[in-house]
């Protein structure tokens, strides 16, 4: 699932490790997907982009991204989505460098001690704190 993610994280074009499905369930968001000009693989910056699609994710509607693709995904308060990752298909992810968030300002990490990383398990805490949310809003029983 995907819930209430970081505002200053969906303004950040990037791509992912795998190919993903996804359903809306709630919500929605304004979803651009961006065109590299400098290539398919490896890093990139804002200034390698250009939009390419944008649509308006509403509930029930769903996609499959590919891991080379780069968008983004503005949403609107209380949307859920339904996410599910293919198998890792490279090193690493990457995200327009230029435009991401300090590192400092990241989530904190799952344990004491433990650096931030960009993605993490979620802890009993959270995970208790999305089943009530999911509960509430009539998602599962």
């Amino acid at each position: 699932m995907n819930m209430q993610p970081r505002l200053d994280n969906q303004l950040v074009p990037h791509d992912h490790c795998y190919t993903f499905a996804t359903r809306i369930l709630t919500g929605g968001y304004v979803h651009v997907v961006r065109r590299r000009t400098n290539g398919w693989y490896g890093p990139f910056s804002g200034d390698d982009l250009e939009p390419a699609i944008v649509t308006v994710e509403r509930p029930g509607t769903a996609y499959t991204l590919g891991h080379t693709m780069v968008h983004q995904a503005v949403m609107e308060p209380d949307t859920v989505t339904l996410f599910v990752r293919g198998p890792r298909r490279k090193k690493s992810s990457h995200a327009a460098d230029d435009l991401m968030p300090p590192k400092e300002t990241w989530p904190d990490p799952a344990a004491p001690g433990e650096e931030a990383v960009e993605s993490r398990p979620a802890t009993l805490s959270e995970y208790e704190q999305m089943r009530g949310y999911l509960i509430r809003h009539h998602l599962i029983d």
